[in-house]
């Protein structure tokens, strides 16, 4: 979708493309939830019924792949898409690649498991809040939070990248001006 918006809005307009991009799947993520909903509403669900039983295994089963694709592909930082070649396995394997997909990989396994065997209501929250707990003392414990550490952190892919310096924290909501801009010149009236 963001390599359509941006053919269509130019590689010169960066922060248009991101804009629309945030809002077209904003958009599409309350267009599906309202169709839900108003399946449910008017008791249409019986629909899915004509829906053959493979053709929805196939699309649960797509959806798991690109999921777990897609994890490999952010754990790992790939850049682009993830590619089925010898050249990204060799890059999954290298040896500051594998412990960062390996770590998330064996988080999922455990909470598979765990869940399965805890039936408590709060395992799932209570496993979430304290895998960046457990991060963060961990962090604590071997940098004491230096900044030149945790910047040599972050250029090892185990931090995401922060805004640039002096930028405030609802910059992120600024971008939308340019999706205004853009839906003016998409939509004279």
């Amino acid at each position: 979708m963001a390599a359509t918006i941006t053919e269509i809005v130019g590689e010169d307009k960066p922060d248009a493309v991101i804009a629309t991009t945030i809002t077209s799947y904003a958009l599409s993520s309350m267009l599906t939830g309202t169709v839900f909903y108003l399946m449910g509403k008017f008791k249409f669900g019986y629909i899915i019924g004509f829906i053959p039983r493979h053709i929805l295994i196939g699309c649960i089963g797509g959806v798991g792949w690109f999921l777990i694709a897609t994890g490999f592909e952010v754990t790992a930082r790939i850049e682009g898409n993830i590619n089925y070649d010898l050249a990204t396995l060799k890059e999954l394997f290298r040896a500051e690649t594998v412990p960062l997909w390996l770590i998330p990989l064996v988080l999922a396994v455990i909470l598979f498991y765990g869940h399965a065997r805890i039936p408590s209501k709060y395992f799932l929250p209570l496993y979430i809040i304290a895998i960046p707990l457990v991060f963060y003392i961990f962090v604590l414990s071997l940098t004491g939070l230096d900044s030149e550490a945790l910047g040599s952190w972050r250029g090892d892919g185990w931090i995401f990248e922060g805004p640039p310096p002096g930028e405030p924290w609802w910059h992120f909501y600024t971008l939308y001006r340019k999706f205004s801009f853009l839906c003016r010149q998409l939509f004279p009236c």
